[in-house]
């Protein structure tokens, strides 16, 4: 399997405080059936802003103790991006200041849990015409957002995650069910852990909760 969304990555951001932790959530979704990790560290305006050197830096540090680890798992590497209109996300992604998902044109990004964007639908729309695809991350999350908006984003062009923990029932059980509705609709293309030290990856369970309802409306 593959998680398309993890912070795993030591000091950047609120996933990991140390190479050790960031090594036991590997093995962790390892014992989940993932060998394939992308690292997205948040990037949050005025809260987690580690320059793409220091990410660098940092994941080049935890591909070493996975070699040292002897740990059998690919990973790459990405951020997860909360919009703002406050800086210009598009631009800083053209000059390289913040990270697609493995040099590619898939961008993970996510949006305020409780307010939702005036301009949604254009939002998606500009980055399509910037050559970018958006992952929209954890959308069960977002306060705001309805079956018809999930529906409106996919034609625009999103590609919508769900957070494994939401379909097992960590979350809330409203996330729980939206998600599950979403599934049933064929509305979700990634399901992804979302893993921290403190959130445990639940690919695994949640995996096995969709092949037995039958419910395949997504891509590993």
């Amino acid at each position: 399997m593959i998680d398309y969304h993890t912070h795993i990555i030591p000091f950047v951001d609120d996933g990991s405080k140390s190479i050790e932790a960031s090594i036991d959530m590997i093995r962790d979704e390892i014992d989940n059936g993932v060998d394939t990790i992308y690292c997205t560290p948040h990037h949050i305006n005025h809260r987690y802003m580690c320059s793409v050197e220091v990410i660098k830096e940092n994941f080049n540090r935890l591909k070493e103790a996975i070699k040292e680890n002897n740990l059998n798992v690919n990973i790459y590497l990405g951020q997860e991006i909360c919009y703002t209109d406050k800086v210009d996300i598009i631009k800083m992604l053209k000059k390289g200041e913040l990270l697609t998902l493995n040099n590619t044109n898939y961008v993970l990004l996510e949006f305020s849990f409780t307010k939702e964007p005036d301009d949604l639908y254009d939002i998606i729309y500009n980055f399509s015409v910037n050559g970018y695809k958006v992952i929209v991350a954890h959308i069960e999350r977002y306060d705001w957002i309805t079956i018809d908006k999930v529906k409106g984003l996919k034609e625009e062009g999103a590609i919508i995650q769900v957070n494994s923990g939401s379909i097992v029932g960590l979350s809330s059980k409203k996330e729980k069910s939206f998600s599950k509705k979403l599934l049933r609709l064929d509305l979700v293309d990634i399901i992804a852990s979302d893993i921290h030290s403190f959130r445990p990856s639940t690919m695994a369970k949640a995996m096995n909760m969709v092949k037995k309802n039958e419910l395949f409306g997504y891509k590993i």
